[in-house]
């Protein structure tokens, strides 16, 4: 099944051990918007990544924001207001 809109709101708390589900969340969006297997997982790798650093370096207890989302265009995922957006191939 190929989705072609979607958008998915996920409150988490600032806890590293959530960077796999994070991850492996936005690998499923990806391929849900018609990426490949490589593809999908090194975009997950990448918000993985973004998301590792943001918990690193802010200071803030509060619920950290991810979105996941495609509204007709590219794949987008902020990670408490930081956008990752994948780049087609």
């Amino acid at each position: 099944m190929k989705a072609t809109t979607f958008e998915l709101n996920v409150l988490l708390p600032r806890d590293a051990r959530l960077l796999d589900m994070v991850r492996e969340l936005v690998v499923q969006a990806a391929q849900c918007a018609g990426c490949g297997e490589a593809e999908a997982r090194a975009f997950g790798r990448a918000v993985e990544t973004t998301t590792r650093d943001t918990l690193e370096n802010t200071h803030s207890h509060a619920r950290l924001p991810v979105v996941v989302r495609q509204t007709g265009g590219p794949l987008e995922v902020l990670v408490d207001g930081r956008r990752i957006i994948l780049q087609a191939s």
